[in-house]
Parts: structure tokens; C-alpha cells; sequence
């Protein structure tokens, strides 16, 4: 058993209380070692919610121990932190304009972004973020960090087709903001309040099409 625990006995955690699991290799990297406990603290944060969640909960998950847990992160904001931005981190670039079709550009960037956004692991970091917006400001503020930089890539994307003679548009960022509007306002709105099942491909195209044929009727040339 000693063998087994290895230094889960430095922890307060009584016995009973630990998660036991398959042992975690000794020699493993930081990095990999990292991407266990913002897994593990992914699983609990989600479940018992930021507040009651203790260190001592996502080491007994990660089967490590709260001595292993502080020397790769400094505090429980600091992990939840990481969790947020590795999360955001999958949301996908606004992509350089290239020579297809601008309504095609368009739908291959709203449905690669519509894919992530949307997803049931993004709904619920979502929120876990805005349960938490007081307890953990920096990792609300990378969220509208994030957002804002899409909003601006998807800007300068159309301003690229304004150069190009496609759009005639006046206000870049009213533009950029009536397309994610149209997109996803309602989708996410409905997700984040549990009123609706995750969409399909084929809705998620549906609407994602429906936007970009408003979006086409007002702004293209």
C-alpha cells in the first residue's frame, strides 16, 4: 500500500477519501505531469464546481499528491486558470483570406468555430467561468480576451474583402459582431441555460448558412 500511495501520505487527505487509480508513472515530464492535473482538475471542478473543489480533491483525481500539485502550480486559481486557457486554446484562428469564395471562406470559418464554441466541454467551462467571475477574474478576463482577439482576426478578414471589392461595409466592428450574432447568440444563449441539446452538423450548417445569407444580402457588393 505504502508502494502504491507513494507520497499521497504527505497530504492531509484521510484514506478513505482518495481516488485510488492506476499509479501514475514516477518519471513522467512537468508538461506531462501538467496536462494530468488540468485534466484531473477539469473532472472535479466540473463536478463538485470551483468553490468546494480543494487541492486535495485533483490530487486523490490525478493520483498525485498535494506536495506533486504545488510544484506545478502555485495555488487552486492558478489551475483553474490553466484549465480556462487550455480550453479557449481550441478555439481555432480566423484563417488568412485565401482565393476561394467568400461565402464559402465564411461558412468554413463560422462552422469550424461554431464546432468549438458550442461543444458540450465549452458550454460547461463556460459556466464554470461565469459561476466563478469574482473568485477567479483572470481567467474571465482571458475568456473576453480571447473572444475579442477572434472578433478582431474575423475584422481584419473582412477588411481584407472590403480591399478586394466583396463587401461594402462602414463599421468593421458592428459588422463582425452581427455575424457571430447571428451565428451563435441564440445557439449559446440556449446551451448555456440547458434548454436545447447540442447541435448537429447539419443544424449547426443550417444556421451558420442562414447567417451568412443575411450577412451576404446586406454587406456584399
Amino acid at each position: 500500500m505504502m508502494d502504491y500511495l507513494g507520497d499521497a501520505f504527505l497530504d492531509a487527505t484521510p484514506v478513505e477519501d482518495v481516488v485510488f487509480k492506476a499509479p501514475i508513472p514516477r518519471f513522467i515530464s512537468d508538461a506531462d505531469r501538467r496536462q494530468l492535473l488540468i485534466a484531473a482538475a477539469e473532472k472535479v471542478f466540473l463536478a463538485k464546481g470551483y468553490i468546494a473543489t480543494t487541492m486535495a480533491d485533483i490530487a486523490a483525481s490525478a493520483g498525485m499528491s498535494k506536495k506533486t500539485i504545488y510544484q506545478i502550480f502555485d495555488s487552486k486559481t492558478e489551475l483553474f486558470d490553466a484549465l480556462m486557457l487550455e480550453g479557449l486554446a481550441a478555439l481555432p484562428p480566423v484563417p488568412t483570406p485565401g482565393d476561394e469564395p467568400v461565402a464559402e471562406a465564411l461558412r468554413g470559418v463560422l462552422m469550424s468555430f461554431g464546432r468549438v464554441m458550442l461543444s458540450p466541454r465549452q458550454i460547461s467551462l463556460t459556466r464554470l467561468t461565469l459561476a466563478n467571475v469574482a473568485s477567479v477574474p483572470k481567467a474571465n478576463n482571458a475568456v473576453t480576451r480571447r473572444c475579442l482577439d477572434l472578433k478582431t482576426g474575423m475584422s481584419d478578414w473582412l477588411a481584407v474583402q472590403i480591399e478586394r471589392g466583396a463587401f461594402q461595409i462602414t463599421d468593421l466592428t458592428l459588422a463582425t459582431e452581427t455575424l457571430f450574432n447571428l451565428a451563435f447568440a441564440s445557439l449559446r444563449a440556449e446551451l448555456l441555460l440547458a434548454l436545447r441539446d447540442t447541435p448537429t452538423e447539419d443544424e449547426l450548417a443550417q444556421r451558420v448558412d442562414w447567417s451568412i445569407g443575411i450577412f451576404m444580402r446586406e454587406f456584399a457588393r
